[in-house]
């Protein structure tokens, strides 16, 4: 018997009946190509799974099974106990109980925000629409949206987007929540928002199910973690005896490479202590170098204190390990229009900024990405 198997039977047996729940279910995809092969996973009340694994096309395919889009060709899904009836009308009374939001979004281009988020509920419910719209207005509201009303979705940012596609999932009111990749493609501006969102729908006491290769959001935020590999559930576990102590070969291998550094700062309650403790305890898993972790720190208070925060209030700050050659890379993301730390600041204390943080990096560069985001780039 495998770890996924000896955990979802205690699972069951400690927490009862599951609300949802795929059996045994094997699937190809539209080229025909197997991606869910003998694949069993339980949902509990109260469940933030995340699924984790290189397949996208598997970890894909498996939410539209569990929402119900698609029906799989061995073994079956189960909602609140029940087995679905896919004939008729059974699996779409079923779904009422699930709801999806997909990276791509999938909003109607031809209608607008609001539209979007009273479709269902107008098509399949009884209630009235003023009742409808005002329960659209307060889910809006809830994701920081207020105002997009009748804004079409392709002048939304991508951010907005993604907000708007997780909260039209909820319009129906239900029990379980599946995401797909919520951060995927996303600035770490639209991002943080994005997640802000999630984490909000999670402290209301909704059941969430999530893919992603953000393994800090899925610390932050999960319960469980479900490593999907070949198809099939190799590891399902508390985050932490995933993660920290993986006993599959390739969940190891997919943690490592996906264990990265992501931190938002505010220039008006900056902690430097905390970033440095944060900054080790990700250099240490890393095994970077001690030296090299207090350049990287000295290097990265120059840019914050004496560089950025002058000019910007509030920054997020990614770090890499680049596994070939030990670099580390850093990048300072903030908003603005053309702000160039190198070129842009001056002043003696500015200049002699700049002469220490280039005297302790191989390279220090301004990039502006057409979406009109700063970033600035240090690499060690």
């Amino acid at each position: 018997m495998n770890t996924a198997e000896t955990t979802s039977e205690t699972g069951a047996a400690e927490r009862g009946a599951p609300i949802l729940a795929a059996r045994r279910v094997s699937m190809q995809d539209r080229y025909s190509i197997e991606r869910l092969r003998d694949l069993t996973l339980e949902v509990y009340k109260g469940d933030v799974i995340a699924l984790i694994g290189a397949s996208e096309p598997g970890k894909r395919l498996l939410l539209r099974c569990l929402d119900l889009l698609d029906r799989p060709e061995g073994g079956d899904v189960e909602v609140n106990g029940e087995p679905v009836q896919w004939r008729h009308v059974g699996a779409e009374r079923a779904r009422r109980a699930i709801g999806i939001a997909f990276s791509r979004e999938s909003l109607f281009p031809n209608l607008t925000a609001m539209e979007n988020m009273m479709l269902a509920p107008l098509d399949g419910t009884e209630e009235e629409e003023d009742s409808i719209r005002d329960h659209a207005k307060s889910l809006l509201k809830f994701a920081g949206l207020s105002g997009i009303e009748d804004t079409m979705p392709a002048n939304l940012t991508a951010g907005q987007r993604r907000r708007l596609a997780v909260v039209r999932a909820l319009m129906l009111r239900p029990q379980v929540l599946l995401v797909e990749d919520p951060g995927a493609k996303l600035l770490p501006e639209e991002r943080s928002e994005v997640y802000a969102l999630i984490r909000a729908v999670t402290k209301t006491g909704m059941t969430v199910v999530f893919s992603t290769r953000d393994l800090d959001f899925v610390r932050e935020i999960a319960t469980r973690v479900v490593f999907m590999a070949d198809g099939m559930i190799r590891e399902d576990g508390p985050v932490e005896a995933v993660l920290d102590h993986p006993q599959y070969e390739r969940t190891q291998s997919f943690v490592s490479k996906n264990t990265g550094f992501y931190c938002e700062i505010n220039a008006h309650a900056f902690d430097s202590f905390e970033l440095e403790g944060r900054i080790e305890v990700f250099a240490a898993k890393k095994l970077i170098p001690h030296e090299r972790r207090r350049v990287l720190c000295d290097a990265l208070k120059i840019v914050l204190v004496r560089m950025i925060f002058p000019h910007v209030s509030k920054v997020v700050l990614t770090l890499d390990v680049k596994p070939e050659t030990g670099e580390v890379a850093a990048v300072v993301h903030y908003p603005g229009s053309g702000f160039d730390p190198l070129t842009q600041c001056s002043g003696a204390d500015e200049d002699a900024a700049k002469a220490a943080l280039l005297a302790c990096v191989k390279s220090a560069k301004y990039r502006l990405p057409v979406s009109g985001k700063n970033e600035f780039v240090l690499v060690f």
